[in-house]
């Protein structure tokens, strides 16, 4: 109700009670204002047992594309009793997303699933809703790290990757990073909060007594060899025990598990690579580059590795330090432009890399039409690996990144920029403006199918055919006539499995009201599907996908569609 109805009202109720007496004037008085109010108990996962002095924290959401207010602030924490209960009172209806902790438990949000989770939806109809908020006990991974002579390794870095099952497409994904810590002074690293799934982990280190001697010589020339006993590396080391992240070991764990996973290290002789930098620049002291070094795998890049390294009178470069495998190497420095190359080295003899000659990368030119040059200047594109599911290369900031090699923006209007990244295929993602999306791509001497390009070694260039107007696809899930709570929404593109259509599905998790909200859709064809309580339904296999895809709901969303929709979710 608008603010000038509101004042309309108490003018003709102010004149009636002075026209009517003190009785009118009673009448009249305001409504007392009505309450909102989430309460409930909080209970153990695994037993349903009380969890006391538990703390909640309840947040507005905002939903859809309704005009942007000034949220409430948080309310919260609030702490449950002895007996797990709780009471929140709400300044106001609408959708509040509850957030619950206690010690020795997984911080979640109400009735959560990987990252989805369901929103207390509350009206003046349905002011006020009591819940059974189950929390998991948090399961634990710790572990030790040891070298060749069981001493401890401190320092150590320690990657927890969370296993994920395949997709169906039937491409397995790669693990995905989910925490890193370091080992103390005992060579003792440990992971918490962690909630049921499949884990793997890995442990990258540098030989603690060999550090001096390798790190001694940087930026001097003429150094002596290393003594072998101190030129020695430890390998990226995979739990239990391996170099081939192929080989690692998955650990399941359950609520409240505590798993111990222990380390041994063991050195192995030094691979050293030479880098001789640009003839331009080369021998020029003022224009000493540093070089950056990062391992590569078939999952993806698995972070900078440590190294020795020093500079002889005619500044090459000698790195040492390093463990068999393929590096992607960079050399910065003031004054020069970062120039990445791909190198495989191997154990043996000392390998050259030679930043001068022609580059094995491959240089992407990236032109954007469809859009004004405004937008098309703050779009960023990301080639992403099929394979890994991780980012090969990114742009759209105007310089470089770490993690892709956007090495410049051309042409005067900055509507053309250059990528270099490692020949391969990609599929072709827009970020940074949500509403727009990709329509087609014309490439010139690179393939494009679909969303996907194949760029070989050398000069390629991408024409990225874009448009303005994502879909929305909202609604309500029910069961036997009341909502689904709970479910799971999946929005199916009719192209799956087809190289050249759509093949991104789109997930949400049902509310207390039933209710979902799926926006920046693609625009497209698709099967919108919803499960009751269907989060341990393996969706991911493609012939359990089809089967819910045969009884669900087709859906065609043209450009800046927003449809709604009312669907029976099916059984699990």
């Amino acid at each position: 109700m608008k603010l000038t109805s509101l004042l309309r009202i108490f003018s003709i109720t102010l004149l009636a009670g002075y026209s009517a007496g003190p009785l009118a004037v009673a009448q009249s008085k305001a409504a007392p204002a009505r309450s909102f109010s989430i309460t409930g108990t909080l209970v153990n996962s695994t037993n349903g047992a009380p969890v006391q002095h538990g703390s909640l924290t309840a947040t507005f959401v905002p939903r859809g594309n309704a005009p942007s207010r000034q949220s409430p602030a948080p309310i919260g924490p609030i702490d449950a009793d002895d007996h797990g209960r709780f009471s929140i009172s709400l300044p106001s209806a609408g959708m509040w997303r509850l957030v619950a902790s206690a010690r020795g438990y997984v911080t979640q949000s109400y009735d959560e699933h990987e990252s989805f989770s369901s929103g207390i939806v509350l009206t003046a109809a349905s002011p006020t809703l009591d819940l059974r908020f189950r929390i998991a006990p948090e399961a634990v991974i710790t572990g030790s790290v040891l070298d060749e002579a069981g001493e401890p390794v401190r320092n150590a870095s320690v990657s927890l990757f969370v296993v994920q099952a395949p997709r169906p497409d039937a491409v397995p994904p790669p693990p995905r990073a989910r925490a890193r810590t370091s080992t103390d002074d005992r060579g003792i690293y440990e992971f918490d909060d962690l909630l049921p799934g499949d884990y793997q982990i890995n442990v990258q280190a540098q030989v603690w007594y060999a550090m001096a001697a390798q790190q001694k010589g940087f930026n001097t020339a003429n150094q002596p060899p290393l003594d072998p006993s101190l030129d020695v590396a430890y390998p990226l080391t995979w739990y239990p025990g391996t170099d081939d992240s192929a080989q690692a070991e998955t650990i399941s764990l359950g609520a409240g598990d505590n798993r111990q996973a222990d380390f041994q290290l063991l050195p192995i002789p030094s691979v050293h690579l030479r880098i001789l930098p640009d003839a331009a620049t080369a021998g020029d002291r003022r224009m000493q580059a540093y070089p950056m070094i990062e391992k590569l795998s078939a999952g993806g890049r698995l972070g900078y590795t440590p190294f020795s390294a020093h500079i002889d009178s005619q500044g090459g470069i000698d790195v040492g330090g390093l463990a068999p495998g393929r590096y992607e190497v960079r050399l910065q420095g003031r004054g020069q432009a970062v120039k990445p190359a791909l190198i495989d080295v191997t154990a043996g003899a000392v390998q050259t890399l030679d930043m001068s000659a022609a580059s094995t990368m491959a240089s992407v030119s990236i032109r954007i039409d469809g859009i004004d040059e405004a937008e098309a200047n703050s779009v960023r594109v990301s080639l992403i690996d099929p394979g890994s599911g991780r980012n090969a290369a990114r742009d759209g900031a105007g310089g470089y990144f770490l993690r892709g090699a956007l090495l410049r923006r051309g042409g005067a209007e900055g509507a053309s920029r250059t990528m270099e990244v490692p020949p391969g295929r990609y599929e072709v993602v827009l970020m940074g403006k949500p509403n727009l999306y990709l329509t087609g791509i014309t490439a010139q001497s690179a393939e494009a199918v679909g969303r996907f390009v194949t760029v070989p070694s050398g000069s390629s260039t991408l024409n990225l055919h874009v448009a303005d107007g994502r879909a929305s696809v909202t609604g309500i899930a029910s069961k036997d006539g009341k909502p689904s709570v709970g479910a799971m929404v999946l929005l199916v593109p009719a192209t799956l499995g087809n190289p050249a259509g759509l093949n991104i599905i789109r997930r949400d998790q049902t509310n207390t009201d039933g209710s979902f909200d799926l926006n920046d859709v693609l625009p497209g064809q698709y099967i919108l599907i919803a499960i009751d309580q269907g989060w341990q339904v393996n969706w991911k296999d493609p012939s359990t996908l089809n089967g819910y895809m045969l009884h669900g709901v087709p859906v065609e969303l043209h450009s800046a569609a927003s449809v709604k929709e009312e669907i029976e979710a099916q059984a699990p």
